[in-house]
């Protein structure tokens, strides 16, 4: 009978106290709705990423040759422990025509292993010869449709280079062979020449970034469209496979970001690092003999020419002569010729893939940091909940103790009271948290930024019922300490109304030039604040916390949207960046040169290269061990005596010029952007490994980390590049200057895209406009920050604000008695509440710029290197809209003040 008594004083005590149960119940169902949400947008966004790689059986591993790989290498990797299948691809880099205009595009074959198969969107995948799958990016840009058929012709820049070595074989070693030898071999290529029809329209499993998306943009990188053709569509069925690509056993059941799977790959891997060196000297061996036997077979013509002379000739024994000075030719260009090595890569190669991890683990951060805020805020709330609750109660507490209750048991209300509050709350956190945030995010701003299909949507019971455990047992545990010194007086004691506090002088009466100067009801508010010391904190808390929450959320978005106009007023100045081939590079400079509407115009070389950390030389105590990361970046390479003032601005991040000259000799060295510097834990004077198209490698000095806003940059100058790479510098690109403004300037890059010798043209100020429009994912966080921000703010002040009311009613019914008027009563109250918010508000901006910088530095968005910038219309912002909240509260809780009952509040002692 005891217990069902104290049952339903318990749940009557949440009807009578709903407003706080109801504050409780928000800042709980924030808090768990930020921690399951966040952390299962993360795995929902991986585990979408695996699901997609399962479908089109991407490799686990992939290997690139560089004399390319034959039927013995497949075999041989086919037996090695660990791996399921292996299958050899030939790709190729050709150039088409999109909408009239030039453009990259890489042609791959599909093979007959099903390995990394493209995953289809719409129509077929090539069956024959002369058919062709697509992206739908590339039907966007040209136009065209399913059905309809494109043409496309080798690289001729990377197939000049790969004709040297045959042309120096066939003129003994001499170089001086006609290059028109090999003409028809140029204009054939790796694929049929000919009309493809475009079957099926295609996803790219190695390149899943949305191109019209952020990540597309800050890249940089010219625009290469992904092709895929059968094996029949092989100009020469025999010829060497460009890479293997290899699955492992039981790779499918694990999630590709988890620990197992990393360590299968490193298995793996290790077992083909086993064979790579006897596989390296086979192949090497192969191509040499076939290219020796090739140069021979035109000698041995001239042997049996020179062997029916008569014996004893002058000129017989000097033709002998020269075959044999020919044939010692030979043998030492082909002594000299390249040798096989292979490049072994695993899934961290692929850019998406990286880009992805990172992306999850900032927004797994995140979802461990802000829930650490809220549940900090929801102990304070409770505690100032329970604690009125039990000031209120003393009365009924000593009733219960009078009648032979133990402290347990009457404890056991404030325990189902703020208990409830957590349950229910975390109930609906859990909900909001595990699928309202993941739909969102997914499925409209993720989705934005990456092109996969689907996503799962994952519920980790571990994690929905963890959060709320968590919460449990902070806040009862909060409920126990509030209660638990009024539990230990005596019932007569309890019966009998609390002694109110002692009267104090407070700091500000000691300063008398102020303090007579205040009128009678501002010394009263003076005395106030300084009276519930508490509660003053509180709200100065919860007021601090919502502005620098908006001061970071909104700083946050100028950071990101003056990110592209920071980058081309202080960084890159250039109006246009236009790349050509190597061979049209001559003729497009010359019309630039001619152009009246060129001011002036810097000539460069521009390629692809990977940037990892040589051997030993990545910092184990950055975050992660960057021994491991590999990331892209854009090669620029400098004629040499040339300067980059006006086009590129090379500076630190502090803002220290970088020269760009060769005067330190060695290897020249090369300078690379800060957010790349970051990744790889780089630093001036470490050595960075570079990998360029053609898969040559190299160790070489970092010279300087050089500050850069959007996308990976590698800068070198044209002699450190030839003496690192050995290869001859070919310009394919120019920055160029325009004279007029930003619709000049994309006027004139428009003008130029159009004309056939250009593969890619970017203009700056197109750039921007099209930045800011595609961030629609920070507009959302920005929105998502404010509006945590106002639930953080109303809860905490409603909360308080009753609680004031509700402690000082006696006070306020002996004023209105005094013939207060009601907006005087008002002003009594909220005077008190905005100064504390005032305060709050104050402290509480640059407590958001420090929030900034912590949180930019933990978001380590790919190729993105975000510097706070928070311009004073944030502050202001966040400012009023604290202000704002703060004034909606207090027009909330006038309606109580109101509601007192002056007669009633008066006599309550009695």
């Amino acid at each position: 009978m005891k217990k069902t008594a104290l049952w339903k004083d318990s749940w009557r005590a949440i009807a009578g106290n709903g407003k706080r149960f109801a504050a409780m119940l928000v800042i709980v169902a924030v808090g768990v709705m930020m921690l399951g949400g966040l952390n299962t947008i993360a795995k929902d966004i991986r585990a979408g990423l695996d699901e997609f790689f399962d479908s089109t059986s991407m490799h686990d591993i992939t290997i690139i040759s560089t004399l390319g790989l034959d039927d013995d290498d497949i075999a041989a990797l086919g037996a090695v422990d660990g791996v399921d299948k292996v299958a050899g691809e030939h790709t190729a880099n050709v150039t088409t025509t999109v909408d009239g205009r030039q453009a990259s595009a890489t042609v791959t074959t599909l093979n007959n292993q099903g390995i990394e198969q493209p995953y289809l969107e719409d129509g077929r995948l090539p069956q024959s010869a002369h058919e062709i799958a697509v992206t739908r990016q590339y039907l966007d840009n040209s136009g065209k449709s399913l059905g309809d058929t494109l043409t496309f012709a080798p690289d001729d820049s990377l197939a000049s280079a790969a004709s040297t070595v045959s042309a120096t074989l066939a003129s003994g070693g001499s170089g001086g062979a006609d290059d028109s030898s090999d003409s028809s071999t140029d204009a054939t290529g790796t694929f049929a020449d000919g009309k493809y029809a475009i079957v099926g329209i295609v996803i790219d499993p190695n390149d899943i970034v949305n191109p019209s998306g952020p990540l597309a943009l800050v890249s940089g990188a010219k625009t290469v469209y992904p092709m895929f053709v059968s094996d029949d569509a092989l100009a020469d069925a025999d010829s060497p496979y460009t890479s293997a690509v290899i699955t492992m056993a039981g790779a499918k059941a694990m999630n590709t970001y988890d620990d197992d799977y990393l360590d299968t790959v490193a298995r793996v891997t290790g077992n083909i690092e086993a064979i790579q060196a006897t596989r390296e000297q086979a192949r090497t061996d192969t191509v040499h003999q076939a290219a020796l036997d090739k140069a021979m077979e035109q000698v041995e013509a001239q042997k049996t020419k020179i062997a029916v002379l008569p014996d004893g000739l002058p000129a017989k024994t000097t033709a002998e002569q020269q075959v044999a000075a020919a044939e010692a030719k030979i043998k030492s260009a082909v002594d000299a010729m390249p040798k096989a090595k292979w490049i072994i890569r695993d899934r961290s190669a692929v850019t998406s893939y990286e880009d992805v991890k990172t992306q999850t683990e900032m927004i797994a951060r995140l979802g461990t940091m802000f829930p650490v805020l809220f549940l900090v805020i929801a102990l304070l709330v409770s505690l100032t909940a329970i604690t009125r609750m039990v000031e209120e109660d003393r009365g009924l507490i000593g009733t219960y103790k009078a009648l032979g209750y133990t402290r347990h048991e009457i404890m056991l209300k404030y325990l189902v009271y703020s208990g409830a509050a957590c349950l229910f709350g975390g109930l609906l956190g859990d909900v909001l948290g595990l699928i309202g945030l993941p739909f969102m995010f997914t499925r409209k701003i993720i989705s934005d930024i990456y092109v996969l299909p689907s996503y799962p949507l994952l519920v980790d019971w571990r994690l929905a019922l963890g959060g709320v455990l968590l919460f449990v047992v902070i806040i009862t545990g909060a409920a126990m300490i509030a209660c638990a010194g009024s539990l230990r007086l005596e019932p007569a004691e309890l019966m009998r109304p609390k002694a109110p506090k002692a009267g104090k002088t407070i700091v500000l009466q000691r300063i008398g030039f102020v303090w007579n100067h205040l009128s009678f009801l501002g010394k009263v508010t003076a005395r106030n604040l300084f009276r519930y010391k508490s509660r003053a904190l509180m709200v100065i808390i919860g007021v601090l916390g919502c502005t620098a929450l908006m001061t970071a959320g909104f700083g946050m978005g100028s950071s990101a949207l003056t990110l592209m106009p920071r980058q081309h007023s202080e960084i890159a100045p250039y109006d246009v960046m236009a790349v050509t081939s190597a061979a049209n590079h001559d003729k497009a400079q010359s019309s630039l040169d001619d152009d009246a509407d060129v001011e002036s115009t810097l000539p460069l070389q521009l390629g692809s290269v990977t940037l990892a950390p040589a051997d030993g030389d990545g910092d184990d105590n950055a975050a992660g061990s960057a021994d491991d990361a590999k990331l892209t970046a854009q090669l620029m390479v400098v004629p040499d005596g040339e300067s980059m003032d006006g086009y590129i601005n090379l500076q630190t991040p502090d803002g220290t010029p970088i020269e760009l000259d060769d005067a330190g000799g060695g290897d020249g060295g090369v300078i690379v952007t800060a957010n790349a510097a970051r990744k790889l834990a780089l630093a001036s004077g470490s050595t960075v490994n570079l990998t360029d198209a053609m898969a040559n490698t190299a160790d070489i000095t970092v010279r300087e980390v050089a500050q850069y806003y959007t996308g990976n940059l590698a800068v070198m100058t044209q002699s450190a590049y030839e003496r690192t790479f050995d290869a001859k510098f070919a310009p394919n690109a120019a920055l160029i200057n325009v004279k007029g403004g930003a619709d000049a300037q994309i006027a004139f890059a428009d003008g130029l895209a159009g004309q056939s010798e250009y593969l890619s043209v970017t203009s700056s100020a197109k750039q921007e406009r099209d930045f800011s429009k595609s961030f629609l994912m920070f507009f959302v966080m920005v929105g998502f920050i404010v509006v945590m921000a106002a639930i953080l703010a109303v809860v905490v002040l409603y909360t308080l604000a009753s609680t004031n009311i509700s402690e000082r009613e006696r006070e306020l019914a002996t004023i209105k008695v005094l013939g207060f008027r009601r907006r005087e009563v008002h002003g009594y109250v909220n005077k008190e509440m905005l100064l504390l918010s005032a305060f709050g508000i104050v402290v509480g901006m640059p407590c958001g710029r420090a929030l900034l910088g912590f949180l930019v530095g933990k978001l380590d968005l790919p190729g993105m290197n975000i510097v706070p910038n928070v311009l004073w219309f944030c502050y202001v912002a966040a400012a009023a809209l604290a202000f704002v909240f703060t004034l909606l509260v207090s027009l909330a809780t006038n309606r109580s003040l109101d509601r007192i009952d002056m007669v009633g509040a008066l006599k309550s002692p009695e």
